[in-house]
């Protein structure tokens, strides 16, 4: 029965991740295919509990249809009107301008009206009048839906339903009194306590790894962790919990004497460290699930893990009809799920065999050992590469290395956390902190040489994952036919891992271009050996936008920014700036970055960046340029203005514009949501999320 459960909880999130993603017309279809199965089920007249999946399916698309239709539907519904809230700070960035922030709000009254709990939302600004977290506002805002790019659905995942257009007649009515943010400056107590005797570096990362305070982390760390594939390290999650509770309650907290009381300990720890940390969403997510499996252990023996899993995502997804959107989370139970397979492709040995074969069973949790990083990497590979994220080559041997460091760094940050509280226990806390110091800075100088070595970022296509995946699925089925699964799956996860780093071996000089910001005036991304330039259009959005984008391809800033506008304004970046509108009228500037040649010409009515990249010519304008004869280039990066005197063979756009016409032979390219250009030396350029010309 416990399988069947798991199985019916896993079908449900399915189904909501597939729901979210389409019409809501088409959901009605979706409905009806499972009705069908379960009708065919019943034609075969087979009494097992398979025929349970449609219906469960049908459930899942039924309850997402009443909570958007209940909850979301009449938030969208307020796009484009002003309303009258009262909001509270959740969190608060500087803004672009001085007095000014950027943050989520949640909104508790709407309108003169109360919200219940379960109607409350979130919205986004970017200039809300300066403020502090935990604040109460009142005023009068103009909000609009949010801008459908990449980070569309992890905002709708956070409860963020709405934008600020503007926002007058605020006024402040005092700080809210939630228990949240009081976890929150408790969590920001105690991590001041972790780091009070360290340097920044190693402070930060100690802080972030026993309490789940990552604000003293810099930027080199948080790159390095994120190109070592171990970035897991440093958000309390699932990870810590099984670390803490092995190491106050055994190897075993949920077997052999005192069963009962050791469950209740498990979970009264568990709990604590999720309010300790604030009730974060990863510490959350894990939580659950940790909760649940030891309420099994509690009551029923033995627990089953995938069956915790499966409730737990059942529960998440409750509370969000797009909680499943969020990408932590799917990471989250990706690699939850191949560690749970990695576990059972050499299950533990019993008593009997420990004693008759104790070097048999010593391979055994050394087989183990190695398998559950290789098997993490590989169940989460495809969601990064879905998700457009780099992915790292070598994070599987980085976890091996490091994860015997984590439950000593973990312990002792928490010991550091109490102890730094009380003034008679300072000389404690200095030793404590002096030896998880030195494990620190272990870890931190094996990470750091990891994301040196040249496979530590991967950018693999969609293609290859769609492959891999497929590729994977009818090896492990004809695996499970044959009754080698024990053995073909080890062998197909390293070859799968060997193919990506071959993969991205062989693509180290592809050059890639994103278009990103408005639609009107978008600005290009040019990498080229995990180096940025950005030839630059638009406003302090489109800067925020390439910034956020850089980010989550682990680059901590351009190396090289160009100022295409011909009226720029100030341009506050921490890279080299260029402004072409100063360099001398009519005169060729020439750069070279990572082997890609560009020319710069101001005129009087129009600036122009040429890339030369590869034997291939791509070209930015803005303004209209004037020439004896047209300008002959591969590709052309355009905006809502005319270019002028420009010949491409192929244009890449945001979205039509009038003057497209005028050019009917060129091969028109359209990327609402940005898109991707590929260069790769002696072949074609090729695209990705991009959409042809009618």
């Amino acid at each position: 029965m416990r399988r069947v459960l798991a199985a019916c909880c896993f079908v449900w999130f399915a189904t909501k991740l597939i729901a979210v993603y389409l019409p809501p017309a088409a959901l009605g279809l979706l409905a009806a295919v499972f009705v069908c199965v379960f009708w065919y089920s019943l034609a075969l007249a087979r009494r097992d509990y398979s025929r349970l999946l449609p219906l469960v399916g049908l459930a899942a698309i039924l309850v997402h249809t009443l909570v958007y239709s209940t909850v979301v539907a009449p938030v969208f519904a307020l796009a484009g009107e002003e309303i009258d809230a009262l909001v509270v700070a959740e969190q608060v960035d500087p803004g672009f301008q001085d007095g000014t922030v950027r943050g989520e709000f949640t909104v508790v009254e709407l309108n003169g009206r109360k919200l219940p709990v379960w109607k409350r939302f979130r919205i986004s600004s970017v200039a809300m009048p300066e403020c502090e977290r935990a604040d109460r506002l009142r005023g009068h805002f103009s909000v609009e839906l949010l801008e459908r790019d990449e980070y569309y659905y992890g905002n709708l995942a956070d409860g963020v339903l709405l934008q600020v257009e503007g926002a007058e007649k605020l006024s402040l009515e005092g700080q809210s009194h939630a228990p949240r943010f009081f976890l929150r400056g408790l969590q920001e107590t105690l991590a001041r306590s972790c780091r009070r005797y360290l340097p920044q570096e190693l402070g930060g990362v100690l802080s972030a790894m026993a309490v789940g305070d990552k604000s003293r982390l810099t930027d080199e760390v948080i790159e390095a962790y994120r190109a070592a594939g171990v970035s897991h390290l440093l958000v309390v999650s699932g990870l810590h919990l099984t670390l803490l509770c092995g190491a106050f309650l055994g190897n075993r907290p949920c077997g052999g004497r005192f069963r009962k009381q050791k469950a209740l300990a498990a979970m009264l720890l568990v709990l604590c460290m999720m309010a300790l940390v604030g009730f974060t969403p990863s510490v959350t997510r894990a939580g659950v699930g940790a909760l649940i499996f030891y309420t099994g252990a509690f009551l029923l023996q033995p627990a089953d893990s995938f069956t915790s899993l499966g409730i737990a995502a059942v529960l998440l997804s409750l509370q969000n009809c797009y909680a499943v959107c969020d990408l932590g989370l799917q990471l989250s139970f990706a690699a939850t799920v191949g560690v749970l397979c990695a576990a059972r492709v050499f299950p533990p040995a019993r008593m009997d065999e420990q004693e008759e074969h104790p070097w048999r069973c010593r391979l055994r949790r050394i087989c183990t050992t190695l398998l559950v990083p290789l098997f993490a990497a590989i169940f989460t590979l495809p969601l990064q590469l879905l998700h457009g994220l780099s992915a790292s080559g070598v994070s599987v041997l980085t976890n091996l290395l490091v994860m015997s460091l984590v439950g000593p760094i973990v312990c002792l940050g928490l010991i550091c956390a109490v102890t730094g509280l009380i003034p008679a226990l300072y000389g404690v806390t200095r030793a404590v902190m002096l030896l998880a110091g030195v494990l620190v800075k272990l870890q931190n100088a094996i990470v750091f040489y990891m994301a040196s070595l040249p496979a530590a970022k991967l950018v693999l296509p969609k293609a290859f994952t769609v492959f891999a995946v497929l590729v994977c699925g009818a090896a492990l089925w004809y695996a499970w036919r044959l009754h080698r699964l024990r053995w073909a799956v080890p062998v197909l996860c390293a070859g799968l891992v060997l193919s990506a780093n071959l993969y991205g071996a062989l693509t180290q000089d592809v050059v890639t271009i994103r278009l990103l910001g408005s639609t009107s005036s978008p600005c290009a991304v040019i990498v080229s050996e995990q180096q940025a330039m950005v030839l630059f259009r638009g406003g302090e959005s489109n800067r925020q936008q390439v910034q956020d984008w850089l980010d989550v391809q682990g680059i901590e800033t351009a190396e090289l920014w160009v100022d295409l506008r011909q009226n720029p304004g100030e341009l506050n970046v921490p890279g080299r700036l260029i402004y072409t509108e100063d360099l001398p009228e009519g005169q060729q500037w020439i750069e070279e970055f990572h082997g890609i040649r560009l020319s710069l010409l101001n005129q009087s009515g129009a600036n122009l960046a040429l890339l030369e990249i590869s034997g291939y010519r791509v070209a930015m304008i803005t303004g209209r340029l004037e020439a004896g004869m047209p300008l002959q280039v591969d590709l052309l990066l355009a905006g809502a203005s005319n270019p002028g005197m420009v010949d491409p063979v192929q244009v890449l756009t945001a979205k039509s514009y009038d003057w497209h016409a005028e050019q009917p032979d060129v091969h028109w390219k359209y990327a609402p949501l940005g898109g991707t250009v590929f260069i790769r030396p002696g072949r074609a350029i090729t695209f990705e999320g991009v959409t042809n010309a009618a």
